[in-house]
C-alpha cells in the first residue's frame, strides 16, 4: 500500500526547506530543479496508475495465427448406387443351362431341385455376400433368398441349386428369380430377363391328371459353329432338345436347300435336355443366298422350333 499523493508532496517540500536553510542560496536553484523533476515524475506515474486501462480483446475474435488455417471438412462416404455398377466393378450375368426344363410335369407335392448354370459376365467377383433371390411369380416352397453357393470370378460359371415343392393343385406354375449385389442391385441375364422355374403339376397321363397334360418336347434351341478352308466353309449346328418327362420323340432336320433328314428318334427317361448335331459344308462357288437349318418335332405332337441361320463369313 502507498501514502496518499498530497502527503507525499508535503513531505518532499519539508525536506526541501531544510536543505535550503542548511546549504545557502548558491545551491537553491539546483535543488529546486531536482525537486521539480521528482514531483513531475511522480505526477506522471500517478497519472499512469489512475488512467482507465484499455478494454481487453474481444473473446470472440479469431487470433491472427488461427485465422490463416483453412478448416477441414469430412464428407460421408458416397452411397453405392442401386445400379449395375459402382466405381469399382460392374455386375452382369448370362444364362448357360438348367435342369428341370420348362413345362416339366411333376406330381402334386413332389420335391425337386432346379439348378441354374450362370456365368459371371461382369467385372465383379461374386462371393457369399451376393444373393440369389425370389423376384415374383410362384414361390413353390423355396426360401426368398439364398447366398451364392460358391465364389465366381469374372468369366466363371457357377451352379445355383434351389429346392422346390410342387403345389398340390394341378396346373402350370412359374417363379422368377434374380441375382442381388451387396449394394442392392437386382439383375437377371444379359437380355434383362429373370431366371425362372416352370413346371406343370399333373401325372403325365391325361386320363389321370387334373389338367390335360402329357410328356413331350417343350423346347429346342440352337448353337452354330463353323470353320473355313481356302475353298469351303464347314458348318455344324447343335440342337438342344428338352422334354418335360420320359418320352420318345420323332424329329426331322430341315435345310434351306431342301436337303432334309426325317424320322430321327430321341428318347428321354426323365425331364432333361439332350443335344443332336448336323453338319453342312459348301464351296466358294456356291450361292450366297441365306442358309438355315431347323428342327421339326413330328411325334408325339407336331411342332416347328425356329431356324438356325448359317454364317456366310468365309468368302466375303
Amino acid at each position: 500500500m502507498t501514502l496518499p499523493r498530497k502527503y507525499s508532496l508535503i513531505a518532499l517540500l519539508s525536506i526541501l526547506a531544510l536543505l535550503l536553510s542548511a546549504c545557502g542560496t548558491s545551491n537553491q536553484s539546483t535543488i529546486a530543479t531536482s525537486v521539480a523533476g521528482t514531483v513531475q515524475a511522480q505526477n506522471t506515474q500517478a497519472a499512469a496508475v489512475t488512467s482507465t486501462p484499455a478494454a481487453p480483446p474481444d473473446a470472440t475474435e479469431t487470433p491472427a495465427a488461427l485465422a490463416s488455417i483453412t478448416p477441414v471438412t469430412t464428407k460421408a462416404p458416397p452411397t453405392a448406387p442401386a445400379s449395375g455398377g459402382t466405381q469399382f466393378c460392374t455386375a452382369s450375368a448370362s444364362f448357360v443351362s438348367e435342369t428341370i426344363p420348362d413345362g416339366t410335369i411333376t406330381s402334386p407335392g413332389s420335391v425337386f431341385t432346379k439348378i441354374w448354370r450362370i456365368k459371371n459376365t461382369g467385372t465383379c467377383s461374386w462371393d457369399s455376400s451376393w444373393k440369389f433371390i425370389y423376384s415374383s411369380g410362384d414361390l413353390m416352397g423355396g426360401a426368398v433368398s439364398y447366398n451364392f453357393p460358391q465364389p465366381a470370378a469374372p468369366g466363371d460359371t457357377v451352379s445355383v441349386p434351389v429346392v422346390f415343392t410342387a403345389p398340390q393343385d394341378g396346373g402350370s406354375y412359374r417363379g422368377y428369380w434374380k441375382i442381388k449385389s451387396p449394394w442392392g442391385y437386382e439383375f437377371g441375364d444379359s437380355s434383362g430377363n429373370a431366371f425362372w422355374v416352370d413346371i406343370v403339376v399333373g401325372s403325365g397321363t391325361p386320363a389321370n391328371s387334373k389338367t390335360e397334360t402329357a410328356y413331350g418336347i417343350t423346347n429346342v434351341t440352337y448353337d452354330v459353329s463353323y470353320y473355313c478352308t481356302p475353298a469351303n466353309q464347314f458348318d455344324t449346328v447343335t440342337a438342344y432338345i428338352s422334354s418335360n418327362g420320359p418320352v420318345t420323340a420323332i424329329y426331322s432336320w430341315l435345310q434351306s436347300d431342301g436337303n432334309n433328314k426325317g424320322n430321327n428318334k430321341i428318347t428321354f427317361t426323365d425331364a432333361s435336355t439332350k443335344s443332336v448335331t448336323r453338319d453342312w459344308h459348301w464351296g466358294i462357288a456356291s450361292s450366297r443366298n441365306p442358309r438355315w437349318m431347323q428342327i421339326v418335332i413330328t411325334d408325339p405332337s407336331y411342332h416347328e422350333y425356329g431356324q438356325a441361320p448359317m454364317p456366310t463369313l468365309c468368302f466375303q
